[in-house]
């Protein structure tokens, strides 16, 4: 049934395409996502680049994400037809996710994609890599609806992440540019920093007493069994912390609430002003379980703690494109004191082998990622880009 209806909806919505290609192409560069209501960090940087660097360019900015219910999907309709308005009359579109018109539509030859993952690094399993598994689309779904098909390139954050994203992807790995995304360039901004720890401070003015802050940042849990298990061992963190030495922020995902739990001067303060990126400003260690936030994390030198209190379960049910516990550069533990306590004697993993994963994994080959990509896509609004930038697997090196 799924492909019958796939095969319809892909049918119609050319057909209606066909009327929007009419039009002429603009010099557009076109930035879509359903990934949140504004720009991401990602996107803001390239545009900025774009609007400073190349002014000759047009942009359009398009950011909504698909909203609930039945409802919502058909009114998400309308945001698909300024889409496909957008991508008729660009010659370059910038994603940051599966983006349904950009997949299934039959596009003018001259409109080049480029896909930056919402995600930094190449960690769970996702996209392709997981269909018909848990927390995954399934197959039938994925071909009816042409998952992850059209784009020209592919942003890395480095070479060791690529044979995995073309997994997730289904993409040759020729197609991808491992040179990092663009918010590698804010997490390595001392002044960037500064400002931000300024701005951290000013609302939440009890992180800078003098004691180090800790930051825990889980991943997103879907079931609500999984979620009672997260908020028991966020407890059990929030009792284990010696709080005559140490603060703790608690920033849940986006997804699940966006909280920030405080705990800090013996009280606890609840607020929604920062992302689990931005307190990594004021952060002297992070713990995390599952998330790709280990690479921000270590793009800013901060040790990372893995307290993975539910591993054997989440692990079997999603897994990794890495071996979870011995490749990542981190200190693990199940229980939330054992953690506490690893923490306050400065344990931490291995330098050498922070490093080499840094190299391998989040690799930012240049002073500015972002100017790299404000050359690469006026290159290809001039289509004289000669995929400088693309993975060679070392052939060329």
């Amino acid at each position: 049934m799924i492909e019958f209806f796939g095969k319809v909806f892909c049918f119609v919505m050319n057909i209606i395409y066909m009327f929007f290609k009419l039009k002429k192409t603009e010099n557009k560069i076109a930035f879509i996502s359903r990934q949140s209501e504004t720009p991401s960090l990602d996107f803001r940087s390239i545009i900025e680049e774009i609007k400073k660097e190349y002014p000759q360019y047009k942009v359009v900015v398009l950011c909504k994400m698909i909203p609930s219910g039945f409802g919502g999907k058909i009114a998400y309709i309308g945001e698909m037809f300024r889409q496909m308005n957008a991508l008729a009359t660009s010659k370059v579109a910038v994603l940051d996710g599966y983006c349904i018109t950009a997949c299934v539509l039959n596009h003018k030859n001259d409109l080049k994609i480029i896909q930056i993952w919402h995600a930094l690094g190449a960690f769970k399993r996702f996209a392709k890599s997981i269909l018909d598994k848990e927390g995954g689309a399934s197959s039938k779904t994925a071909k009816a609806f042409k998952m992850h098909r059209n784009y020209d390139l592919i942003a890395a954050s480095g070479d060791k992440c690529v044979p995995f994203f073309s997994e997730a992807f289904g993409q040759p790995e020729e197609k991808f540019i491992p040179i990092g995304i663009p918010r590698m360039d804010y997490l390595t901004d001392e002044n960037a920093a500064a400002g931000l720890r300024e701005k951290i401070y000013s609302a939440y003015p009890f992180l800078n007493n003098g004691k180090k802050n800790i930051l825990y940042a889980p991943t997103f849990r879907d079931r609500e069994e999984d979620r009672d298990a997260l908020k028991n061992a966020c407890e059990q963190l929030s009792f284990s912390v010696d709080y005559s030495a140490y603060n703790l922020i608690i920033k849940h995902h986006v997804v699940d609430s966006n909280r920030e739990e405080i705990f800090a001067e013996g009280q606890k303060t609840v607020g929604e002003l920062f992302t689990g990126m931005d307190f990594m400003a004021v952060a002297d260690a992070v713990i995390t379980d599952y998330s790709s936030i280990i690479y921000e994390a270590l793009l800013k030198n901060l040790p990372i703690y893995i307290f993975c209190f539910d591993s054997d379960k989440y692990i079997d049910e999603r897994g990794f494109y890495i071996d979870f516990f011995n490749d990542l550069p981190a200190v693990y533990s199940d229980k939330a004191d054992d953690m506490c306590k690893k923490i306050e004697e400065g344990i931490t993993a291995s330098p050498k082998k922070t490093q080499q994963f840094i190299k391998d994994y989040v690799n930012k080959k240049f002073p500015s990622v972002t100017k790299v990509y404000g050359e690469i896509i006026d290159e290809l609004m001039r289509g004289v880009y000669d995929n400088r930038y693309n993975y060679t697997g070392g052939k060329n090196e």
